[in-house]
């Protein structure tokens, strides 16, 4: 379970010190439907790709984490 708290509490520290600013820093840019210049895009795109790919590993072993648990609580108290 602390595994699975860590690896969830990376992911929300990833999204608002990093995801949230970048969609802010877009959003400033303007409409999205009226955008000529994707400079913008490219420039957050690495870094919105490379952190997307690490919150969804983090996510994914945090789930893992938890399963893990369920099976393990589910061992213990296993009536003999």
């Amino acid at each position: 379970m602390g595994a699975a708290a860590v690896l969830y509490l990376a992911v929300l520290v990833i999204t608002f010190t990093v995801n949230i600013p970048l969609n802010n820093e877009l959003a400033d840019a303007g409409d999205a439907a009226r955008l000529t210049d994707f400079s913008i895009v490219d420039r957050l795109k690495g870094t919105w790709v490379a952190t997307s790919i690490v919150r969804t590993v983090c996510s994914t072993a945090a789930l893992i984490a938890l399963v893990r648990a369920l099976v393990l609580y589910g061992r213990a108290t296993r009536p003999p």
